[in-house]
C-alpha cells in the first residue's frame, strides 16, 4: 500500500486508513503468495523484499513457514504498525521499513527474490518494476501477482477502475511485456483470474453483514453517498468478466547467462 497517492473516496482509501477485520487483502490467500515464492525459488537461504509488505501476512508467512529472511517495506505506516505488531506476536525476525516502492532504499543487488503482491497496479508501474529489479541480485527473482485486463476489454472500463481507485492493470501479456522491457529473462505468466471472484465473495462471507455494514457507514460517514457509488461500482469492475488476475515472474540475468525470454500463459 502506499499513502502518497490522492485520497478518493475507494475501498483501497478505507483500507489503508484502518483495520476492515482482515489481515489477507488480495486474491488467492496465502495459497498464490505460496505459488508466487515457489515460482520465485524462495526457500530457507532466500534474502526476500516484500514491497507495499501491507499487514504484513505474507512476509510473515514467507519467514515462519519457508524460513526466508523477509524485509518488508510500505509507505503506509498504520499497515507497518499492524505488520510490526504480528512478527513481534509471532516471534518472527521479519524487518519492516517505512519507504516509497518507486524509490527504494536499498542497495543493487540486496536480495535474492523481490515480489509485490496486488499492488503494483496502483503505482507508477515501470519503476516501482525497474526499482525491483534495481535492489533483486543478478540470477534472482522478481514477481508480482496482481489484476490483469482480460483482452479486448473496453477502454470506459479501464478508465472508470482509474478514476475509482486509481488502478491502472495490464493485459496479463502487457505485464510480461513491462518485465521484458525492464531487462527479465525467463518470463513467466500464469492465469488466476478465477480467484479475483472467488475473492470478493469470500471477503463478503468474511465480513458478514456486520462488518459490510461497517464499511458502508465509514464510507458514507467520509464522503457521503458519492463514497457509497463508487465502492459499489468498484465492486461491479472486480466482479466483471473483463477483469482477470495473475502472477507474473522473471530472473534478473547475470553475467553470463542466456538472456533468452520465455512466456507461458497457463
Amino acid at each position: 500500500m502506499n499513502t502518497t497517492r490522492q485520497q478518493r473516496p475507494s475501498l483501497e482509501s478505507l483500507i489503508e486508513s484502518e483495520s476492515i477485520g482482515m489481515d489477507i487483502l488480495h486474491p488467492g490467500g496465502l495459497e498464490i503468495t505460496a505459488e508466487l515464492a515457489r515460482m520465485c525459488g524462495i526457500g530457507k537461504t532466500s534474502s526476500v523484499l516484500d514491497v507495499a509488505s501491507g499487514t504484513g501476512e505474507s512476509a510473515c508467512f514467507l519467514a515462519g513457514t519457508l524460513g526466508a529472511a523477509v524485509t518488508g517495506i510500505d509507505g503506509s505506516r498504520f499497515m507497518l504498525d499492524r505488520a510490526r505488531k504480528k512478527a513481534a506476536e509471532r516471534g518472527l525476525p521479519v524487518a519492516f521499513v517505512h519507504g516509497d516502492a518507486a524509490c527504494l532504499p536499498f542497495a543493487d543487488g540486496s536480495f535474492d527474490a523481490v515480489i509485490s503482491e496486488c499492488t503494483t497496479c496502483l503505482l507508477d508501474k515501470q519503476q516501482v518494476i525497474a526499482e525491483m529489479v534495481r535492489v533483486v541480485r543478478p540470477g534472482g527473482w522478481v514477481g508480482i501477482h496482481d489484476i490483469c485486463w482480460q483482452p479486448h476489454t473496453p477502454g470506459h472500463l479501464r478508465q472508470r477502475l482509474a478514476e475509482l481507485e486509481g488502478e491502472r492493470p495490464e493485459t496479463l501479456a502487457g505485464w510480461l511485456a513491462l518485465f521484458q522491457e525492464a531487462g527479465l529473462v525467463d518470463v513467466e505468466g500464469v492465469d488466476k483470474s478465477p480467484l479475483l471472484s472467488a475473492w470478493t465473495q469470500n471477503m463478503a462471507r468474511q465480513l458478514g453483514i456486520g462488518g459490510r455494514w461497517r464499511i458502508f457507514r465509514k464510507l458514507f460517514r467520509i464522503w457521503g453517498l458519492r463514497g457509497l457509488l463508487d465502492a459499489w461500482q468498484s465492486e461491479r469492475i472486480f466482479r466483471n468478466r473483463h477483469t482477470g488476475y495473475g502472477i507474473i515472474v522473471g530472473r534478473k540475468p547475470g553475467p553470463h547467462q542466456d538472456r533468452s525470454h520465455k512466456n507461458t500463459h497457463a
